[in-house]
């Protein structure tokens, strides 16, 4: 339908795109208003307004961005209309008949500019996300998980995906045996990815507005975070590979299961960080030191270090080790994202590995903070407490979505019972 008049009698051009251009983005019609009630003058400006609309449509590729389609458009139609009132009306005699027919008005149209490819599209983004001082890591997880739909997808330019693709996509998520978190967070990446897409005007949409990961599991929060049982924890501190540790490996194990640390907070410790004050022992966490860095600012906080800790000698520990750089542990920053805990964790791993633990079936080192917060709900010790140990913002997750139901039963309690742990 190219004619068509408005309730309010302009008279309008229409002509839909074709579903292969809607499914790529582009509007699913063009109207352009030809600024008249006469039927009769908007018949002749339809002539030219459709006829430049169809060759602007023809001249679509799989280069064109679709802005640039949507805002030439409207400069060619601008164009056009300011000609309108410049068309002599036709008298009222009709003109004799031309031998010769009088060529059409032709409208120059400009290539329009190439569509962005993923590639150079998460080039950009990645900086754009340095730029905002995002930590290193989480914009390495951000970029696997990008490049993980880019994968996916067999299209190249960034104009190219549709909802469909991103329902498609959501689909294969499901299937690849990942927690109901990791398809979350795999879905977020690619819906930020796009909606910077979009305010960046590479597309005109955002394919993952409405797509959500479905339905959330009926198991409890608690129970998606494993802790280490009391038989785990035996079997650990009682092997053979355990006692032929070093001192940092063992240290720093015992530190996350009496402190509630975070892996990468316990290795990067300073000796520094360790305080006295009126016979009380503490650790700082803080970003004090050189390449030390937390989660969030509310992981600068202040942990008392348990009587367990100091029994086993820890303080020594501590004062063994004047002579070195000022760091605790001789752990050190590693890959890009300078990660302090990464060869704790394969120590660990590897170490799992040996004393028949399983990958995927077991406890990791994150692990040992989970019993932590664990063991506190269990001495009912008040959330908000455990909360600002932990470093937690929202004191409401420390024991939903880290400690597990109380134990009525048995009353076994790690923090307490852990006699056989040694430095």
């Amino acid at each position: 339908m190219y004619l068509y008049r408005a309730p309010n009698n302009v008279y309008f051009t229409r002509i839909c795109l074709a579903k292969s251009l809607r499914d790529k983005g582009f509007p699913f019609d063009v109207k352009v208003s030809l600024l008249t009630r006469d039927r009769s003058e908007a018949v002749i400006r339809n002539i030219d307004v459709a006829g430049t609309l169809k060759k602007l449509i023809k001249s679509i590729d799989e280069h064109t961005r679709i802005n640039d389609f949507i805002r030439y458009v409207d400069e060619v139609i601008n164009q056009l209309r300011t000609q309108f009132a410049q068309i002599d009306r036709p008298s009222s005699l009709i003109p004799q008949r031309q031998s010769k027919l009088t060529p059409a008005r032709e409208v120059e149209v400009i290539p329009l500019k190439p569509q962005i490819c993923f590639n150079e599209a998460l080039t950009q983004f990645v900086a754009s996300k340095h730029k905002a001082g995002i930590r290193l890591l989480s914009v390495k997880q951000l970029t696997q998980r990008i490049e993980h739909f880019i994968t996916f997808t067999s299209a190249t330019q960034v104009t190219h995906i549709t909802s469909a693709d991103a329902m498609q996509y959501r689909d294969t998520l499901l299937t690849q045996g990942r927690s109901y978190k990791s398809n979350k967070e795999y879905l977020a990446a690619t819906f930020q990815f796009f909606k910077w897409c979009k305010l960046m005007n590479y597309c005109t949409q955002n394919p993952f507005e409405s797509v959500t990961i479905g339905q959330k599991p009926k198991a409890k929060a608690s129970d998606a975070r494993d802790r280490w049982s009391t038989l785990e924890l035996k079997r650990l501190f009682d092997s053979a590979e355990y006692r032929a540790s070093d001192d940092d490996f063992k240290c720093v194990t015992v530190l996350m299961l009496y402190s509630g640390l975070r892996p990468s907070e316990a290795c990067q410790l300073r000796i520094s960080d360790i305080k006295s004050v009126n016979d009380s022992t503490y650790i700082a966490i803080s970003e004090g030191g050189q390449g030390q860095r937390l989660k969030n600012i509310n992981a600068v906080r202040e942990v008392p270090i348990h009587a367990n800790l100091l029994k086993r000698g820890f303080m020594a520990f501590v004062a063994s080790r004047a002579h070195t750089n000022g760091q605790l542990f001789g752990y050190k920053q590693v890959g890009q994202t300078e990660d302090w805990s990464y060869q704790y964790c394969k120590q660990l791993s590897t170490l799992q590995t040996k004393i028949g633990m399983k990958p995927n079936a077991r406890p990791t080192a994150y692990s040992f903070r989970h019993t932590f917060i664990d063991s506190m709900k269990q001495l009912d010790i008040s959330e908000h407490i455990v909360a600002q140990l932990v470093g937690h913002a929202n004191p409401n997750i420390t024991y939903s979505r880290y400690g597990k139901d109380i134990n009525v039963c048995s009353g076994l309690i790690i923090y307490f019972s852990l006699s056989f742990c040694k430095i």
